[in-house]
């Protein structure tokens, strides 16, 4: 099918008819005069920088033109432009110097395309304001303020990005009730944490990102957040892979959390449920638990640790510290540096699993004081010997 009846086309080259002065049926010089006629049909970006900053709300899609022949392929596909070798692969750009680069005020969608925020003030690549947009395999290449900022109640569905070099801002910065779905994407080298969730009513669920190299911590949740990750790889951040605060939840299943400084940091009234996850090689805690509650506030924090396998972190395996209530099921927790460590006001709170009748926790020591956890500390393994000997109490530190 034609142009304007399966797609509409921007391309700022394009040359009205000389007898009528008009632009052929659905070809626009500016992304802004396609989004303004209305939704229907993809509007396809031709490779290039547009410098413009737009407003999508009635459910209009954007899509670049790689991505266009895949979207396309049945109907109208072979009707798109053929560029020159080189050219093909090149990519539509949009780039705003004033303002939010897209705004979302409703449904809509980004395809294919690459968001660039650049100039004065303090602005997000994609601001999704309320509906439920859809971002796929574009690429959010800085911005003054985070790549993409969530809230008031919107909810996108954002898969296969690369999410990188905010300038002075995070990757990802859901807040004020904002939600969202993020799966397969890359979110690397920005300027705070890579996603950060802040609210009571803030809630996003990660599956299968990498989240690395950002300059905070991978993922940060405070002021009641809650968040749900699922098969996510967090390493190399500059301080927590993940960190939960101030009343934070998060349920975290099966991901895996290296090389940043604390694996996962819990602390002042937030809530954990970590299951099945690899928490290993962080420079110091791998598991950190801290009540660290203000002068005359009561509720502990609270932490559910099951099937996890904690091991090779530079300072202990687990700490719980500060009042931190904590219930340890079945973790693994194997040559860290330092020892398990305990408070003695924690020491009060922590629960155990329990061995099933004629369990035995092959390798670890015996009638071990951890429950059904194996724990096996270093000296045990540079001192085999000692494996079997009766097992201390966790290690004492101060609070």
């Amino acid at each position: 099918m034609p142009v304007g009846e399966q797609y509409k086309l921007v391309n700022p080259a394009a040359l009205p008819d000389p007898e009528t002065n008009e632009l052929p049926n659905g070809v626009f010089k500016t992304v802004k005069d396609a989004v303004k006629s209305g939704p229907g049909v993809p509007i396809v970006l031709l490779p290039g920088v547009y410098e413009e900053v737009l407003l999508i709300e009635g459910g209009e899609q954007l899509v670049g033109l790689k991505a266009a022949r895949e979207l396309l392929a049945e109907g109208g596909g072979e009707d798109l432009p053929e560029l020159k070798e080189g050219e093909e692969d090149g990519e539509s750009v949009l780039l705003g110097t004033s303002f939010h680069t897209v705004s979302f005020l409703g449904d809509g969608s980004l395809h294919g395309i690459t968001i660039r925020q650049r100039g004065p003030g303090k602005w997000f690549g994609v601001h999704c304001a309320s509906g439920s947009p859809e971002l796929k395999e574009c690429v959010l290449d800085g911005a003054t303020s985070s790549c993409i900022g969530v809230c008031g109640g919107a909810s996108p569905t954002v898969t296969g990005c690369r999410i990188a070099r905010s300038f002075t801002g995070c990757g990802v910065c859901v807040f004020e009730g904002g939600q969202g779905t993020f799966e397969g994407n890359t979110v690397v080298d920005n300027c705070r944490s890579g996603v950060e969730v802040s609210g009571e009513e803030s809630n996003v669920t990660l599956t299968d990102n990498q989240i690395h190299r950002n300059h905070g911590d991978g993922v940060l949740l405070f002021e009641g957040a809650t968040c749900t990750m699922n098969g996510n790889k967090v390493f190399h951040n500059w301080h927590c892979g993940v960190e939960a605060r101030d009343q934070a939840t998060l349920t975290a299943e099966g991901n895996e959390l290296r090389a940043n400084n604390f694996g996962v940091l819990v602390a002042r009234q937030a809530s954990a449920q970590l299951t099945g996850n690899a928490v290993h090689g962080n420079f110091i805690t791998g598991v950190d638990v801290s009540k660290r509650n203000k002068e005359g506030e009561e509720e502990e924090c609270q932490a559910t640790l099951a099937g996890n396998t904690i091991k090779f972190n530079l300072e202990s395996g687990v700490k719980l510290w500060f009042d931190s209530a904590a219930k340890l099921d079945g973790n693994t927790i194997y040559a860290n540096l330092e020892e398990f460590k305990l408070t003695p006001r924690s020491r009060r709170h922590v629960q155990y699993g329990q061995l099933e009748d004629g369990e035995d926790m092959e390798g670890a020591p015996q009638g071990s004081v951890y429950g059904n956890n194996k724990v096996t500390e270093l000296h045990h393994i540079l001192h085999p010997s000692t494996l079997h000997d009766e097992p201390e109490e966790p290690a004492p530190v101060g609070g």
